[in-house]
């Protein structure tokens, strides 16, 4: 049976986070230790979620029979500390399994939630660590030459994040490129096919999906409408690394396949399964464990990234993949220019980001040598080693260092100026560019010391 639905939140989660196993408790009185009766109960319930719950019934079995076997051999004898128990048996389960989904942590009994409320509107701490990471969206730019670059570290639950998504892409809704880093996005729940949905001008099939609990296959469809304009037809590239992980790895996953995103970086970190949670109350706390449940078959591949992560398109290292991804989508776009003067302007673009990628940094010695009168226009020091640019009236304006004696005029798109030197290395002459190609030159009339400015 197929149910049609969007991105759930219980899809995938992030493997960050769950993680109670390496929290601080304060005072150091919790969580206390755990006797031989509490271990064989916690052993016992152990083997018989993961036998009735993992995704995989076969894998289930072997995993069952490994603790099983492993309680018996006395492998978790005389583990009295309780997060050095756990982990024993995590790390038994995921020897097997290769699953980096599957999590055992403890929490105080108190602070236990539901098993269907983590990670959802009602779990009170999932919604306050939204509130402070602006749900997962880390940064949004628009590069030179139009391009949008956002970076995405956490997607979050539909109910959620859906107004912060909405506003994100609506941001970036008239870009002529846009670039999704995901490099340092563990993963989350449902904002995923919300994100896809504005690249595609019709509801898309991402995945589908079958869970065990239910033993229904569920099919993950971008949305129907989506506020703001589609982004269908821009090119699109996104950014992965080894820490890519379940849920961003779906949306690189399914846009690469789909034929819509090419993918830049390194193979990702390979963990496709969603996961559901399960509790066990003891006296004096409680003991969750993160089963994975629901595996994804993707409809064009037939198959999934699990344990084997997602192919870049491109391999660039962690450091270089926006620098790679920036350029190759420049020469999309020059391909692709009307123009001369469109293809000038995008040159002039890739000049600025490169520079912003590798930045020069000026000496007061080096200032110096740019300070001085050229013609009706002055070049001035400011604090900190920063030069500006003075006309003969009004306001000053701050220049970035390019490299190679060229600077940009901070907040006039499609402005700079480059210093020329005679054959004995001395500044003779300016250039005023334009981003069209058009430039006038302008002698140096004096020179004049690099005293600092007045701040303002």
């Amino acid at each position: 049976m197929f149910t049609r639905i969007q991105y759930a939140a219980t899809v995938l989660l992030m493997a960050v986070g769950f993680a109670g196993l390496s929290a601080s408790y304060g005072d150091g009185s919790f969580p206390p230790t755990m006797d031989s009766k509490a271990r064989d109960q916690v052993l016992e319930w152990v083997i018989e979620t993961v036998s009735a719950k993992y995704v995989d019934p076969e894998m289930a079995q072997k995993l069952a029979d490994l603790v099983a076997a492993r309680w018996q051999d006395g492998a978790y004898a005389g583990l009295d500390d309780t997060e050095d128990f756990l982990y024993a048996i995590e790390q038994d389960l995921r020897s097997v399994s290769n699953d980096k989904h599957v999590g055992l942590w403890v929490e105080r009994p108190e602070d236990a939630l539901a098993d269907d409320l983590d990670y959802t509107p009602a779990d009170e701490n999932y919604v306050a660590h939204l509130h402070r990471t602006n749900f997962g969206y880390k940064r949004v730019e628009i590069l030179p030459g139009n391009i949008a670059y956002l970076r995405i570290d956490e997607f979050a639950h539909s109910e959620l994040g859906g107004p912060a998504t909405v506003a994100v892409m609506n941001a970036i809704g008239h870009a002529s490129t846009v670039i999704i880093d995901l490099r340092w996005n563990g993963g989350g729940a449902g904002m995923v096919g919300t994100v896809a949905g504005y690249f595609f001008t019709e509801p898309t099939l991402l995945n589908a999906g079958w869970d065990r609990d239910t033993g229904k296959t569920a099919q993950v469809w971008t949305p129907e409408y989506l506020p703001g304009p589609t982004l269908a037809d821009v090119p699109l590239y996104v950014l992965i690394s080894g820490q890519t992980f379940s849920a961003a790895e779906a949306f690189a996953y399914s846009l690469k396949h789909l034929g819509r995103a090419t993918v830049v970086g390194t193979r990702s970190k390979g963990g496709a399964h969603g996961v559901s949670f399960y509790r066990l109350m003891l006296e004096n706390m409680a003991v969750a464990m993160m089963v994975p449940t629901w595996k994804p078959v993707n409809p064009v591949t037939g198959g999934s990234w699990e344990g084997v992560g997602v192919a870049p398109d491109i391999e660039a290292t962690v450091g270089t993949a926006l620098e790679v991804a920036y350029n190759v989508a420049v020469d999309g776009l020059l391909e692709t220019a009307a123009d001369d003067e469109t293809r000038s302007r995008l040159s002039w673009a890739r000049e600025e980001f490169t520079a912003s990628q590798h930045p020069t940094v000026l000496s007061s010695t080096l200032l110096q040598e740019y300070t001085g009168a050229y013609g009706n226009r002055s070049f001035v020091a400011g604090e900190d080693n920063v030069l500006f640019y003075q006309p003969e009236s009004g306001s000053r304006y701050m220049l970035s260092p390019l490299g190679n004696d060229e600077f940009k005029v901070e907040g006039f798109e499609g402005r700079r100026f480059r210093f020329e030197r005679d054959e004995r290395g001395k500044i003779y002459r300016v250039l005023s560019l334009k981003a069209d190609g058009t430039s006038a030159t302008h002698e140096r009339s004096t020179v004049q010391p690099a005293a600092p400015l007045a701040p303002g």
